[in-house]
């Protein structure tokens, strides 16, 4: 007002309760999280801040392309680690496609779904919690299953080839180990134990209003 500036608004997308617990629960897997936005360095170093992120993983004023090569440089320099880039917008587009698994969050940009190899059918970030935490559910019981597939066949073929086991007595065990395999699978594989309370938290946030921050990982 004349001339001289009386106040000052901003706007701005408050971090969700469960984005802090999900880098955490990554932080603790062993996982380096890091975050490549197209926004303004300050900006993204506030949100690390609040995230618990360290600054040197905080990276702002990151073009499309940078985001791709940044992937790439960072494959170079420890090929025995997986990427995971998570992303909503075009401009995550090229970089969900380097990663080694790109995953599109709900409500993400149509060229981001393209790239991407997973897409979140659900709000929120708890589906990227149960994604991770069911992937690697689903790979020990995969393992578990072929352990047993394995053992049982050994013993089979061991007393075949002892003459212990006849020809009908075969044909009826072959169909009895994948029904065993299948039930271990089926016994072994569970969702997270706190699926559905991080679900019931989501609803909750969703309902006061809370909203999702655009970032990558």
């Amino acid at each position: 007002r004349d001339g001289k500036v009386v106040a000052v608004a901003a706007l701005g997308d408050p971090v969700r309760e469960e984005a802090r617990a999900l880098v955490r629960h990554l932080t603790n897997r062993g996982a380096n999280v890091v975050i490549l936005s197209g926004d303004h360095p300050q900006v993204v170093r506030g949100i690390a801040l609040q995230l618990g992120i360290p600054d040197e993983n905080a990276h702002g004023h990151v073009a499309p392309e940078a985001k791709a090569q940044f992937i790439e440089d960072a494959r170079t320099r420890q090929p025995e680690r997986k990427f995971v880039m998570i992303g909503d917008g075009v401009n995550d587009a090229a970089a969900l496609a380097a990663a080694d698994v790109g995953v599109a969050v709900h409500g993400g940009a149509e060229a981001s779904l393209a790239a991407a190899d997973v897409y979140c059918a659900d709000a929120g970030l708890t589906p990227l919690r149960h994604l991770l935490d069911g992937s690697t559910q689903t790979m020990r019981t995969v393992r578990l299953a072929l352990a047993v597939s394995l053992f049982y066949n050994v013993i089979a073929s061991a007393l075949s080839m002892a003459g212990y086991v006849s020809p009908l007595l075969a044909a009826v065990l072959m169909p009895v180990a994948s029904i065993s395999t299948v039930a271990v699978a089926m016994t072994a594989w569970r969702l997270p134990a706190d699926a559905k309370r991080h679900r019931e938290s989501d609803q909750h946030l969703e309902q006061e209003g809370g909203t999702c921050p655009s970032f990558s990982s």
